[in-house]
């Protein structure tokens, strides 16, 4: 009963274009994440201050905004 509404969704250019966008999100939020997480591991690891911890939030913002513009003009190609 479901299969033609999935069939349907899966068509759907609208559909694909908010699972493209939820993706790089997902991954905007990672990268940022992991970078803090990254930066803060290594500041407990050595005992220093929040200067690992506030390079790796930069490095993941910095490396997030070129993955989501090379994501986002593969989106608007297709």
């Amino acid at each position: 009963m479901l299969k033609p509404l999935f069939d349907k969704a899966k068509n759907s250019k609208k559909t694909y274009l908010v699972a493209r966008l939820v993706g790089i999100g997902w991954f905007v939020a990672i990268l940022i994440a992991g970078g803090a997480l990254g930066g803060v591991y290594l500041d407990s690891l050595i005992g220093s201050s929040p200067g690992f911890t506030i390079s790796g939030v930069l490095l993941g913002l910095a490396v997030s905004v070129w993955g989501m513009y090379r994501m986002l003009i593969a989106t608007l190609k297709s």
